[in-house]
């Protein structure tokens, strides 16, 4: 273990965020450069289901990750972090890092690897891609004190991916995750195979191997995070309000869903602030400029 001072939950995390390039915008939400803790600061952060894959590169040459409940340390600089469908408690070290914050279906047409294999699991890029990803890492860890030519270097690299990978339709798929994200998670798996035009092992096949989740799991995933929304930005907190507008059968479960995907009850809201996925989420797309 790194010689590091222990911090349970006081830390500081800036982030800025990035629009990314013009042919990367159907499959990339944005880029993003956060800063996490102080110097020699262990920290525990908690991760809840956001829907996407995540692709990092710490900047820091030492780091720390260690998942508790596992109890596995990752020695992963450059990482995929697949879907989550449970909250995840991991204790990290102080690190300056680049994100690639993906759309449901766009890991998969940019990395064109099935993601149903990498739910749950915080992978180094080249045990999923091999040697061809070495020049980039070794040229990101030389430029690792310039976080925007880092995230220059991942741009270019990514557009060779979508050139390579051209083939490779996420099309249905971006549609059917469009249509359960308008209804806030609550559409009906019928409607969805009706709306997609495809079969119910069709889409069910298709969207498992590009997003990761079944799209019954993907719904529940997007109405958590609408709800975890409204809690954070209502000052009510009317329970049967909540169970009517997102559609949960009553106060029982919505709790458990809640418990579930965010690792404490409704009433533990305020830990959000720790939260590293509700930091994220609530930076927003409207906060992202271009980085060059």
């Amino acid at each position: 273990m790194l010689d590091m001072e222990y911090n349970r939950y006081i830390y500081t995390m800036n982030t800025v965020g990035y629009i990314p390039h013009l042919l990367l915008k159907p499959y990339i939400e944005m880029y993003m450069h956060s800063s996490i803790g102080n110097k020699s600061q262990l920290m525990e952060l908690d991760l809840y289901p956001v829907g996407h894959g995540v692709l990092t590169f710490i900047l820091d040459e030492e780091h720390f990750l260690y998942n508790s409940k596992r109890n596995k340390y990752y020695n992963v600089r450059f990482n995929f972090t697949g879907q989550l469908d449970h909250h995840l408690h991991l204790t990290t070290s102080s690190a300056s890092m680049i994100y690639v914050m993906f759309k449901p279906f766009g890991a998969f047409k940019l990395l064109a690897i099935p993601q149903q294999l990498l739910l749950n699991e915080c992978t180094l890029i080249s045990d999923m891609l091999g040697n061809q990803i070495n020049t980039l890492c070794r040229k990101m860890e030389d430029y690792a004190t310039n976080p925007l030519y880092v995230l220059k270097l991942l741009e270019d690299w990514l557009i060779g991916q979508l050139k390579k990978n051209e083939l490779l339709n996420t099309d249905r798929i971006a549609h059917a995750c469009q249509q359960i994200t308008l209804h806030n998670g609550n559409l009906a798996m019928k409607e969805l195979y009706s709306l997609s035009n495809m079969s119910k092992s069709s889409l069910e096949q298709h969207f498992k191997e590009q997003v990761g989740l079944s799209p019954k799991t993907f719904s529940r995933v997007v109405r958590f995070n609408e709800a975890n929304k409204f809690l954070i930005n209502s000052a009510s907190s009317d329970w049967q309000e909540i169970i009517y507008r997102y559609g949960y059968f009553d106060q029982a479960h919505f709790i458990h869903e809640f418990k579930h995907f965010f690792g404490y009850t409704p009433s533990q809201i305020h830990k959000s602030l720790e939260n590293l996925s509700g930091h994220v989420s609530a930076l927003g797309t409207k906060n992202t400029r271009r980085f060059y």
